[in-house]
């Protein structure tokens, strides 16, 4: 490794730089020269204070002002379209079917995991047809027709899971007349 002269002689002379030290006055002049700190008045506080309290309040007015106006154009959409108050009339009532049949299924078909993954798979097929429907209504592309097809859509999973539900019914006592069979044979 290459050492310029500089650091040759610094290295060589060390010693002799560690025993020399400054003059005592010249400390007294550093000193002197060192600005000892300012104390912080309590009105700088309260003016730093005051700016916090006025971006707060200007970012809350800010966004409240944004947001009621990206409302009102969905509130006056809703309001005005007797057809998209009948999709939301619609929805809510086969939502609530649909969990309920949903929840039977599920606990008829808890001891079958293949069942459980059809049906979840026929599901998540369905919901990609419902996003595109969803998303060619937001495009207003033939609104009416797309409402249909999205009530449609409701009915035809109702429909599928009350079919499902007979099925596992109909299979669920033919098992439990096996358990008492078993249970006869054994005894």
């Amino acid at each position: 490794m290459k050492t310029d002269p500089l650091e040759k002689f610094i290295r060589s002379h060390r010693d002799a730089f560690d025993e020399l030290e400054p003059e005592p006055r010249l400390w007294h002049e550093i000193e002197a020269k060192i600005q000892a700190p300012k104390i912080s008045l309590w009105r700088t506080h309260l003016i730093k204070v005051a700016a916090v309290a006025a971006i707060f309040i200007a970012g809350y007015f800010f966004s409240f002002v944004v947001n009621k106006v990206e409302n009102e154009p969905q509130q006056s959409t809703v309001v005005q379209s007797p057809e998209i108050q009948e999709l939301l009339e619609a929805k809510a009532y086969y939502t609530s079917q649909i969990e309920e049949r949903s929840e039977k299924v599920l606990k008829l078909a808890s001891n079958n995991p293949s069942i459980k993954a059809e049906i979840s798979n026929e599901f998540s097929q369905m919901e990609e047809a419902f996003k595109q429907l969803q998303h060619d209504l937001a495009d207003e592309v033939a609104s009416e027709v797309v409402i249909e097809a999205m009530i449609q859509h409701y009915r035809l999973k109702l429909e599928l899971l009350e079919d499902i539900l007979h099925q596992l019914q109909a299979a669920a006592p033919e098992k439990d007349s096996d358990k008492e069979k078993e249970v006869h044979y054994v005894l």
